[in-house]
C-alpha cells in the first residue's frame, strides 16, 4: 500500500511577521521585512542590514513546567513555530501514539555571543583553576553555568528536536539535517520517507535559524556574499536583478506537520497540500560557488520529479532558492533550463528571500510554507526589487507584484552553499 504525505498544519516566524498569516501577507503584498542590525553593535562593520525577527515574545512555561530552557534564540523560534503548527493540524497528541509522532529539522548551530567569548576568555577559568589549585577551583565551580552555557553553545544543531521531544513528550524516531542553505528541505524530505517506509505516522519537520552574530556576518562578507546596501535594506535584497550585491542573512523557523493521509483523514483532518516529490544531490564543485552550467541543481529537480512520479510538464510554479549573489542566480536559471527546456520561459519563478533575506537552514522549509500557501491561494508571489533585467537571468521572475494564476503543482528549490541540493514538490490535494 502506497503511504502518501500530507501537509495538515503550518507555523512561521520571519523578518516579516511572527505567525503564518502577517508573514503571507507580507509576501503578496511584496513587503520587504530587511532593516538595519539590531541585535548587534554594527557600525564597525561593511554589513549593517539584516532580515531580524521583530517583536518576538516566548515563554518557556507554556512549554515546560520545570525545565530550563536552552538560551537559544533559534531553538525558541522552532519552538513557537512548532506550537503554531500543532495547533493549526488540530491534532492533540495527547491522543495519539506518541511513539509514532516524528521529529525532522534542519537546525543552525548556537553562536556563542561576543560577549560571552570575552568573558570567558579574558578571566580563563579553567587555565588559573589547573594552576592555582583549590581557590581558583572554587572560582570556577561559582561561574560553572556560564561555562556550560558556553560548552552548549558550542555547536549543536538539535536543540529544536531536544526540545520539542521534552516539551510534547514524543518518543518517535528523530532526525536533524545540518547542509546549509537546504537542511529544512533535506529534512522535509527525510520526514517524508518517515513516512512512506511507515515509521511514523505524523512528523513535525522544517527548520529554525539565527546565525545573525559578528562571526557568521564577518565569514559571509569576507567570501564576498553579502550585500552592502546599508543606505536601503528594504531593496538590498536583488534576486536575478542586474544590479544585485550579495544575499541579507535573515532568520526565523518554519514548521509543517507532515501526515500520513489515511491518518490525517481518519482524523478529519483540513489538508493544505501533498508532499509528492524530493530530490537531493550534490554539485561536486566548489564549496562556495555554484556551477555555472546549474548541473546539481538540474539533477535536484529531477530527482524530485520522479519521486513524485510527475513531468516537468505539470509544474505551474518555482519558488526559487534565488539568493540575489553574483553567482548562484544564473546558475539556478541554468538548472530550471536543464530540466523544463523551452517550457523554462512559460513558468512564474519567484524569490521570497526578496523580503525576507536569506534564513539560511530554515529557507527551505518557510519556502515550502510559501510555495503551499501560492497553491491554496492560487497567487504567484513576487521578486520584489527587480527593475534592471540580467541577460543571464531571462525567465519570468514575476517582478515586484503578485499574480493570480491556477496553480495544481509547484517545487521549491534549496541549492546550499557548499554544492547540496535540495528540491520539494507540492501539490494540490485530491483525496
Amino acid at each position: 500500500m502506497d503511504r502518501r504525505a500530507v501537509i495538515t498544519g503550518m507555523g512561521a516566524i520571519t523578518p516579516l511577521g511572527n505567525d503564518l498569516q502577517t508573514t503571507w501577507q507580507g509576501i503578496v503584498s511584496g513587503q520587504s521585512g530587511i532593516d538595519c542590525l539590531t541585535l548587534f553593535d554594527a557600525s564597525a562593520f561593511p554589513v549593517k542590514i539584516a532580515g531580524e525577527v521583530k517583536d518576538f515574545s516566548f515563554d518557556a512555561a507554556d512549554f515546560f513546567s520545570d525545565f530550563h530552557l536552552f538560551e537559544g534564540r533559534s531553538t525558541r523560534f522552532c519552538l513557537e513555530a512548532s506550537r503554531m503548527a500543532i495547533e493549526d493540524s488540530g491534532i492533540d497528541l495527547n491522543r495519539e501514539d506518541i511513539n509514532r509522532i516524528g521529529i525532522s529539522l534542519g537546525g543552525d548551530e548556537e553562536y556563542m555571543p561576543l560577549r560571552l567569548f570575552e568573558e570567558i576568555y579574558d578571566r580563563n577559568y579553567i587555565l588559573r583553576a589547573v594552576e592555582e589549585g583549590q581557590d581558583a577551583l572554587a572560582e570556577l565551580f561559582e561561574h560553572s553555568s556560564l561555562l556550560a552555557k558556553a560548552w552548549s553553545f558550542r555547536r549543536r544543531t538539535d536543540m529544536g528536536a531536544k526540545h520539542l521531544c521534552l516539551a510534547y513528550n514524543l518518543r518517535g524516531p528523530v532526525e536533524t539535517s545540518h547542509t546549509a542553505c537546504a537542511s529544512s528541505g533535506h529534512a522535509i524530505g527525510k520526514a517524508k520517507r518517515l513516512i512512506e517506509n511507515s515509521d511514523c505516522d505524523l512528523v513535525i519537520t522544517g527548520g529554525h535559524c539565527s546565525m545573525i552574530s559578528e562571526f557568521v556576518v564577518a565569514g559571509f562578507y569576507l567570501l564576498g556574499t553579502l550585500s552592502t546596501n546599508n543606505g536601503q535594506p528594504q531593496k538590498a535584497s536583488r534576486p536575478f536583478d542586474l544590479n544585485r550585491d550579495g544575499f541579507i542573512i535573515g532568520e526565523g523557523s518554519g514548521i509543517v506537520i507532515l501526515e500520513e493521509v489515511d491518518h490525517a483523514k481518519k482524523r478529519g483532518a483540513r489538508v493544505y497540500a501533498e508532499l509528492t516529490g524530493y530530490g537531493s544531490s550534490s554539485n561536486a564543485y566548489r564549496l562556495t560557488d555554484s556551477p555555472p552550467g546549474g548541473r546539481g541543481g538540474a539533477v535536484a529537480i529531477q530527482r524530485c520529479l520522479e519521486d513524485a512520479k510527475t513531468d516537468a510538464s505539470r509544474v505551474d510554479y518555482i519558488n526559487a532558492h534565488g539568493t540575489g549573489t553574483l553567482l548562484n542566480d544564473p546558475s539556478e536559471t541554468q538548472s530550471i533550463k536543464r530540466v523544463f527546456g523551452d517550457r523554462a520561459y512559460k513558468i512564474p519563478v519567484s524569490s521570497s528571500k526578496s523580503m525576507i533575506g536569506h534564513l539560511v537552514c530554515s529557507s527551505s522549509a518557510v519556502e515550502l510554507i510559501i510555495t503551499i500557501m501560492a497553491i491554496k491561494e492560487n497567487l504567484v508571489p513576487p521578486t520584489i526589487n527587480m527593475e534592471t533585467p540580467d541577460p543571464k537571468c531571462d525567465l519570468d521572475y514575476v517582478p515586484n507584484m503578485a499574480r493570480e494564476k491556477k496553480i495544481n503543482a509547484a517545487i521549491s528549490n534549496s541549492f546550499a552553499f557548499g554544492g547540496q541540493n535540495a528540491t520539494l514538490a507540492v501539490e494540490k490535494f485530491r483525496g
